[in-house]
This record gives C-alpha cells, structure tokens and sequence, in this order.
C-alpha cells in the first residue's frame, strides 16, 4: 500500500517534535546555553573562574567575586557610566576581553601579584617622562617594586638610595607607593573620600574613573608625603 507524501511528512515531524519534547521534559535537553540540564541558570562560580560566559553581564561578575564595578572599571579602561546589565561579550575592546577578566580574577582570588591597570595617556607634565609604547595590560606588580628599606628604618622607610625629592605624587604614583613611603592608610583614605581600592591600582585612574579632578587630590596626598619628610 502506497502512503500519501503529505501524511508521510506529518508523521515524520510529528516523531521529531516529539523527541524533542520528551528531552526536554526530563530535562536532559536544552537549547540555551543559559540553564544546564536541570532547566537551572548557569551563573559564575567565584571558584571556578572558566565558568564566566560572554553573555554574563558586568554586575553579576562584579556581585559573584565580591569586586567593585568601578574597580572593573578601573582596570579595564571601561567608560565609568558602563550599565552593571551590559553583557560582558559586548564591552570586548582592545582594552578588555573575556580571557582577560578571567586572567585578572584569577590573580586577584589567588592573593598574588596583582595586574596593573591598563596604562592610559597621562597628562602633559614637564615632570613626568611620556611612555613610548604601551605596556601589556597584565604587566607584573614587580615593575612598581620600591627600593627595599634600610634595616632598622621605621615605617615607610627607604634604603639611602631612594631620596625624599623622588616620593613626588605624579600620574603614575599607585596606592601601594603611598603605603611604602610611609602614607598612613587612615590618611590616604581621607583624601580620597573612601575606603582603599586595590593597592597595584594607579592614584590617577582611580580618581578619574569616578569623575573627579586628580590635581586637588594629588596636593593633598603630596602634603600627607611632605609630613613625612620635614
């Protein structure tokens, strides 16, 4: 007996949906990669830094490894107005990247160096030198290393090579620098009108990221700096 082409083809999907359907009744087929098998949201696991997707926004990354946003912010070059929605797939620059956020928590979770913010053009000073290239955005903490203090020395102290005329706060001056010229934390935190970000973070991009003017705040840190050195 011939079978008619039509009821043949209505038959044939009919068995495809079907299969389909059951699957994902008993939860063993999903067609998102937004849920896992059990029909549950995927969402970041602070231990696991390779669980971060694109399509993640910037909040829940922030609010999953207990970050600012304006230290993401910071540390990626993003604009400061950046919606805490925004999947993180979208903000891709040459600034910042998946691979990279991961790199950065990773470090940050595991308590090592930290990476250095992206290097951003500095302000025309007649005092500071102007890079010539720009550095790699995970250069190491140890290419802000200081001299290493004198024994004995007291708190902030500096070997005898490391003269008062250099602890000048300039664009490239970082939190960690205040605190190993002696900058009590209290003082710095004063000044900035808040509690310390991270310390590998540069004084400038933090005070600019959050839409302030870093000259007022440069004088007032220089005189915590000039306190120390009568």
């Amino acid at each position: 007996m011939r079978i008619n082409p039509f009821i043949y083809g209505m038959l044939v999907l009919s068995v495809f949906l079907g299969v389909i359907y059951g699957f994902r009744s008993a939860g063993v087929w999903s067609i998102s990669g937004k849920v896992d098998a059990q029909g549950q949201t995927i969402v970041p696991s602070a231990e696991d830094v390779e669980t971060i997707k694109g399509w993640m926004t910037i909040g829940e990354i922030a609010a999953a490894y207990n970050v600012s946003l304006a230290e993401i912010q910071t540390q990626f070059q993003l604009p400061a107005d950046t919606p805490d929605e925004t999947a993180i797939k979208d903000l891709e620059s040459e600034t910042f990247s998946v691979s990279a956020l991961r790199e950065w928590l990773l470090v940050r979770s595991s308590g090592g160096a930290q990476p250095q913010p992206v290097a951003t053009e500095r302000s025309a000073d007649p005092a500071q030198t102007t890079p010539t290239a720009t550095p790699p955005a995970f250069a190491t903490a140890a290419s802000q290393t200081q001299p290493e203090a004198a024994p004995g020395a007291g708190p902030g102290a500096v070997g005898e090579d490391y003269t008062p005329a250099e602890r000048r706060v300039n664009a490239k001056t970082t939190f960690q620098d205040l605190l190993d010229w002696g900058v009590p934390a209290e003082a710095i935190r004063q000044v900035i009108g808040g509690e310390l970000p991270s310390p590998a973070i540069v004084v400038k991009d933090y005070i600019t990221s959050r839409g302030e003017e870093f000259s007022s705040v440069k004088n007032a840190l220089q005189a915590e700096v000039d306190k120390l050195n009568p």
